[in-house]
């Protein structure tokens, strides 16, 4: 009937597309074989197609045709989502489809994956079970016994293959879900696109006793996570694996700039972090190695600019990204970092009073890296989680609305902490289990120093003679104990409804053991199994090189300046000794960038080079992504010697002259 219909259209093109996906036949085999028949016969040409689509359809049995039926609604439930990248997908996880069938027909769940849920949790829970993820996951079957008796007999059809790997202890297996759900036969439109993975989770499946059918419509379903494919087969992915297998924690990004150590007002700002003091008017070139330090990105790309008279001079753009209110279509594709859509997460941090700006030390400007995920980390997929880090005694300082007199001026807090259409934004308290005892602590301690006082002021009024003085410093003791236990329970309830008005937001709360990088990073790995996470702010100077060597970073993309004059390879050479500058000397920490790492993208167009202007000399902005590794000496290598084979026949002939 789909073929006919095309034919009388004259579109051999769709005829061709139509038949494959509807009956899989080789299409130009069948035009050459209808043509023949068509003229010695002198038959129909479309009666003959459509004889050999019946004939086709009857050499399958009725459960193939309902597997086939069934994917085909598996793949546009999987499309429904408006492709990997669209407002309802999963990116940067693969999208997926899933239905949940009798073996008559009757659909009993239907799911996609989302930022929310996995596409067999979707279709499991829309058939009426309800499925809690613990330690394992919890299932509660349905009270209707017909419903029962369907899911023992049900077929579940799932575009990929389902995962049978804990994401941390927030999410086990999927694998077993299907078999706790009590589903006996599943069918898979394709392996996992990740080698190490294929025909995991279907093996698991076979192994619990459950019948396991793969490859139907390999092809389309494969077709429908090709950006998912190539992501996760590219270097840094496999880069990231590799390090959760061994460490049992992500890989970490820290997104920084590389800045002279002496500018100290580019190392002090929050903003544009590039040094630009030279050093006594020597070029970079000719610099002493050694005096950089890490500092925040900068939120602004150099550039050149023109003023009224037409000489050119340094001027800075406030929108870095290159975002702006003409398109939709812009705001969605990511203007950060290559890399930051392939993240599980992106950090950024609430620093404690001492740790921000060295000149402003207020509550509003330590609260950069949240007017950060606010209003740039918008544009992250959806599938991204925003973290915000910050001291379980600083709580009490966080806006919750956007009236609140700390919050940076243009930031939409009330919408952040809300995160409709995304994964919920989560804080993460450090040192949460001790915050209140260190806060008990502290009123405990100032109690004692004026009980103290009380009390030698009272010994001295009863050697004195002087008992009205010393019943006066008695009571006074006591008072400030009153006051110090008062204002000790009014900062812990003030902080406990704080966290109970974010909780009510969507907002998840979590308290972590700890107050390193390092302490967080093995959070998200033990809690939510995470690969790979960025890290924008609050590891900068002597503290960020701390946290690379603790482990925390194994990968540093810093922006900084170098000199225009010279090719590429220069400038690389040049980026790469600052940047181990900053990290520190090289018997504890080796930097290591390739030719593929250094991009001149927020400086350069497609047109021309762009060569910027500072004090009269000519730099350019650049980005630098390197690998870093930390060197253990304590470490103990191993050398193997490997006997080489022997030659079996002698090379006679001679050299060219110039070997």
């Amino acid at each position: 009937f789909y073929a006919s219909t095309l034919i009388e259209s004259g579109d051999s093109k769709s005829v061709n597309a139509t038949a494959t996906s509807k009956a899989e036949l080789d299409i130009d085999s069948l035009v050459e074989k209808v043509a023949t028949n068509g003229k010695a016969s002198g038959g129909n040409a479309e009666d003959a197609i459509t004889d050999d689509l019946i004939e086709d359809e009857a050499e399958l049995s009725e459960q193939e045709i309902m597997d086939r039926d069934m994917m085909e609604m598996a793949i546009q439930m999987a499309r429904s989502s408006g492709g990997e990248r669209g407002s309802h997908s999963a990116f940067p996880k693969p999208i997926e489809g899933a239905i949940l069938a009798t073996t008559d027909g009757r659909v009993l769940g239907r799911g996609r994956s989302s930022y929310e849920h996995n596409a067999v949790q979707a279709a499991i829970a829309d058939a009426g079970i309800e499925a809690t993820p613990l330690s394992e996951w919890c299932v509660s079957w349905p009270s209707s016994s017909k419903l029962r008796d369907d899911l023992k007999k049900s077929t579940l059809y799932v575009t990929l293959e389902p995962s049978q790997r804990r994401q941390g202890k927030s999410l086990p297996p999927l694998t077993q879900l299907i078999q706790m759900a009590g589903i006996t036969r599943v069918v898979i439109g394709s392996a996992d696109p990740v080698p190490e993975y294929a025909s995991e989770g279907a093996a698991a499946m076979h192994s619990a006793g459950l019948e396991v059918i793969m490859g139907g419509n390999d092809e389309e379903c494969q077709e429908i996570i090709e950006e998912y494919s190539e992501l996760a087969n590219s270097k840094l992915q496999k880069m990231a694996r590799k390090h959760f297998k061994q460490f049992g924690r992500p890989l970490g990004f820290l997104h920084c700039s590389v800045v002279d150590s002496n500018d100290v007002e580019s190392f002090a700002r929050n903003g544009n972090s590039f040094g630009k003091d030279f050093g006594g008017g020597q070029r970079l070139s000719f610099r002493e190695f050694g005096s950089y330090e890490l500092a925040p990105p900068p939120e602004s790309v150099w550039a050149n600019g023109e003023d009224d008279e037409g000489e050119k001079d340094f001027t800075e753009i406030d929108d870095f990204f290159g975002l702006d209110d003409s398109s939709d279509e812009e705001k969605k594709s990511n203007p950060m970092m290559p890399w930051y859509e392939q993240m599980d997460a992106v950090v950024a941090t609430f620093p404690r009073e001492g740790n921000g700006k060295q000149d402003d030390q207020s509550i509003m400007s330590r609260l950069n890296g949240l007017k950060w995920l606010a209003t740039s980390g918008e544009v992250l997929p959806a599938n991204v989680e925003r973290i915000l880090v910050l001291d379980a005694t600083d709580l009490c300082d966080l806006p919750v609305s956007n009236d609140d007199p700390n919050l940076p001026p243009g930031v939409d807090v009330e919408t952040f902490w809300k995160g409709d259409g995304r994964k919920p934004s989560r804080i993460l308290l450090r040192s949460g289990d001790n915050a209140f005892a260190a806060i008990a602590a502290t009123a405990a301690a100032a109690a004692a120093e004026q009980a103290a006082q009380a009390a030698e002021l009272a010994k001295i009024a009863i050697e004195s003679g002087e008992a009205e003085k010393a019943a006066e410093a008695a009571l006074k003791c006591q008072e400030m104990a009153l006051v110090a236990t008062k204002e000790l329970q009014k900062e812990m309830q003030s902080s406990q409804n704080l966290k109970q008005r974010l909780i009510d937001l969507g907002v998840k709360v979590e308290v972590i053991k700890g107050r390193q990088p390092i302490d967080v990073m093995n959070h998200l790995g033990q809690r939510n199994g995470y690969h790979a996470v960025a890290w924008r702010a609050g590891c900068w100077g002597t503290r960020g090189v701390e946290a690379i060597v603790n482990g925390a970073f194994q990968w540093v993309s810093a922006h900084l300046a170098v000199d225009a004059i010279g090719g590429k390879f220069w400038q690389l050479m040049l980026a790469e000794r600052a940047v181990q500058a900053a990290c520190g000397s090289e018997n504890k920490v080796k930097v290591l960038a390739e030719q593929e790492d250094f991009s001149l993208e927020y400086c350069d167009d497609e047109t021309r080079d762009c060569e910027l202007t500072v004090n009269g000399k000519a730099i350019r902005h650049i980005r630098l992504d390197c690998r870093v590794l930390v060197i253990d000496e304590e470490r103990e290598h191993e050398y193997i010697l490997t006997k080489t084979a022997p030659v079996k026949e002698r090379i006679t002939e001679e050299a060219p002259w110039f070997l």
